[in-house]
């Protein structure tokens, strides 16, 4: 079979920084292709567990000419949806573009052959004799500069991947910006760890877990106001957060105990054990408020959220915000997603 003309994408790898500024190259192209914005939609393997995502690939819309389908987490799919999924692309449609995304190496060769060799492509995590000039270059072209130890402290406190890098780096450049500093040394770095750490995503985390909803959009309010918590930069932390929630509760639905499972948790295929007795507490509640379905779904409700703040002024960023949290501790993330277009500076959601 000639898979050349099919329009079918594969990002795989656990760098989602890269893999987000491609599917942005997706989409301008798609734009420029067609003269308008591609109609996105957006699925996760246990939101389409019928073949929803395949209804909307055949079908074609009424309000755009073409259609831009993004599925996330690929590598839940199930034996089923794969076998769904592969008929399709046997007999794709000519309106509708398909990016399967994954934060593995490789997907089932029964998807992989029936998509074009120049379309799959795996980004992996930077290499660490890269990640330092990556910081300094992040910071030399928003006019700061940044001291070797800054460098070095800023590495150890963030994730391995430049979504999360370029995040922190904003909101620390945001910080030192409104005070007139132009360089980040170690101590600055220091300080607005301290600065921010009364007030932050884990906070805000803690009181969702609590299930405290007043306090939570305080502290919302809180960090956004004061430009501390930029939304992208938020829904980031608490992407990581539910993302270990997921990993607790996948364990413990296997039977394994409490104390091994805390352990053991994951975010993105890396170890993330919860060490801290009162994080361990936090957690705990959050089991119980947050079953693992309706974590997942938070988790979609994230990146669907994600996706309308990048299109939408500052002004607007609050308000979003605080929808966010009221579907995350109201609804439990059962909100569905209605997303009329979108852009993807980053992929960190995905």
């Amino acid at each position: 079979m000639n898979t050349e003309n099919i329009r079918a994408f594969m990002l795989l790898g656990p760098e989602s920084g890269e893999k987000g500024i491609r599917l942005k190259e997706i989409r301008t192209a798609l734009r420029n292709e067609f003269g308008s914005d591609p109609e996105i939609h957006r699925f996760y393997p246990f939101e389409t567990p019928n073949g929803e995502i395949v209804t909307v690939l055949s079908n074609n819309s009424l309000f755009s000419e073409h259609r831009l389908v993004i599925l996330s987490q690929a590598e839940d799919l199930s034996a089923q949806q794969t076998a769904m999924l592969a008929e399709y692309l046997e007999h794709p449609s000519d309106s509708a573009t398909l990016v399967i995304i994954s934060t593995q190496i490789s997907l089932p060769a029964k998807l992989t052959k029936l998509i074009p060799k120049s379309h799959v492509q795996t980004f992996w995590e930077m290499f660490d004799n890269r990640k330092a000039d990556w910081v300094r270059a992040l910071f030399s072209g928003n006019s700061f500069a940044i001291t070797n130890d800054a460098v070095e402290l800023l590495l150890e406190l963030v994730e391995n991947n430049t979504q999360e890098l370029r995040a922190t780096g904003m909101q620390l450049m945001q910080f030192i910006g409104s005070e007139g500093i132009d360089t980040v040394t170690e101590e600055t770095v220091e300080r607005y760890i301290r600065h921010t750490r009364q007030e932050s995503v884990f906070s805000l985390f803690e009181q969702i877990c609590n299930g405290s909803y007043g306090r939570a959009l305080d502290i919302l309010q809180t960090l956004t106001r004061s430009g501390e918590g930029e939304a992208i930069g938020l829904i980031a932390g608490l992407l990581w957060q539910f993302r270990r929630l997921v990993s607790l509760e996948e364990l413990l639905a296997t039977g394994m105990a409490w104390d091994e499972a805390v352990q053991k948790a994951q975010v993105m295929g890396k170890p993330s054990p919860i060490r801290r007795k009162k994080d361990q507490v936090t957690y705990e509640k959050a089991t119980q408020r947050y079953p693992l379905n309706a974590s997942r779904s938070i988790i979609a409700r994230l990146g669907d959220h994600d996706l309308r703040i990048r299109e939408t002024g500052t002004d607007m960023q609050l308000l979003l915000m605080e929808h966010l949290i009221g579907i995350i501790m109201i609804d439990r993330g059962r909100t569905p997603a209605s997303l009329e277009s979108a852009s993807f500076f980053t992929d960190a959601r995905f």
